[in-house]
């Protein structure tokens, strides 16, 4: 009974010496003064924050060219559009996306405006929701935008919204045979 007690101090204190001597005297690094940290950039508070309506863009500086500033307010658009997405605003999210595909046109925010918009459709809680839609919106993006790194994440929707609406079928004809055998 006695080794016992001795044995687990013993290792306890080899622990000790093992992360002191281990890691030399880092483990004493908050004996020093705290070094200020920069305050976070506009940004990244704008991104956590979601405002209740897009951030309006700066006024265009004469060096940025069309095509950027384009693209920045697509990125506005389509951040406002998930943000109204996950708040239950449809018709408000799939307004946003369309903004993003009227600006970025055939660029970058235009494959995932394609794929918020496939959401929208598919989405459990949406009243207008439309499977042969969303499907439709997720075929778009996967031969619109095959290198896009939505193009997975949609060929899986697709096969599900897919089995879905067959089930659905299935369905349909299980309660017809019914209702002719009654007759």
């Amino acid at each position: 009974m006695g080794g016992k007690s001795a044995r687990t101090r013993q290792h306890l204190l080899f622990c000790i010496a093992v992360v002191i001597f281990g890691s030399g005297c880092s483990n004493f690094a908050f004996l020093r003064s705290p070094e200020p940290k920069p305050a976070p950039s506009p940004v990244i508070i704008e991104r956590l924050v979601p405002s209740p309506s897009p951030v309006p863009p700066p006024p265009p500086t004469p060096q940025e060219p069309k095509v950027n500033r384009e693209i920045r307010e697509a990125d506005n658009h389509l951040q406002f559009a998930q943000v109204l997405l996950g708040k239950g605003d449809y018709e408000g999210s799939l307004r946003e996306s369309q903004k993003v595909l009227a600006l970025a046109k055939d660029n970058s925010p235009a494959d995932a405006a394609v794929f918020n918009m496939g959401l929208v459709h598919a989405h459990p809680n949406n009243p207008k929701k439309d499977n042969k839609r969303a499907i439709e919106f997720f075929n778009r993006l996967i031969k619109g935008y095959p290198g896009s790194p939505w193009t997975e994440q949609a060929k899986i929707w697709v096969g599900v919204l897919d089995g879905v609406e067959k089930l659905k079928q299935v369905d349909i004809e299980i309660e017809e045979k019914k209702r002719d055998r009654a007759r």
